[in-house]
């Protein structure tokens, strides 16, 4: 019976049966061509952030353009129109991306991708 401390027998040493070496194991590669779509697609967080930048902006325009009120503090006017244009913006700038979006399928273009892929024997 060899004791646990032993050197494997040469078989069981590399994972390919081999000697054990990473140098003499043999790699099969096996490469295969598909057909894939290329197309540029917009980021949509980016639209989404924009919008809300836009609508912010707006409402503190809004806010400075129109006359004091007594009954609203400006901070109350502002946080009221900030809410109101932020979320229109926020739903333009989603509707920019979709509209830019959906242009991008049209524009989409076929071309062909090799895949390869490696295995250890």
């Amino acid at each position: 019976m060899p004791s646990p401390d032993a050197d494997p027998a040469p078989e069981a040493a590399g994972p390919a049966g081999g000697p054990g070496r990473p140098g003499d194991l043999p790699v099969v590669e096996t490469v295969e061509r598909r057909e894939v779509l290329v197309r540029r697609a917009p980021r949509f967080a980016p639209f989404l952030v924009g919008g809300a930048v836009l609508g912010f902006v707006v409402a503190g325009l809004f806010t400075l353009g129109r006359p004091e009120d007594p009954q609203y503090t400006p901070a109350a006017a502002f946080g009221f129109f900030a809410m109101l244009f932020g979320i229109a913006g926020v739903g333009l700038g989603a509707l920019l991306a979709l509209l830019l979006d959906r242009r991008s399928h049209r524009r989409a273009r076929r071309a062909s991708a090799d895949e390869v892929t490696g295995t250890v024997r």
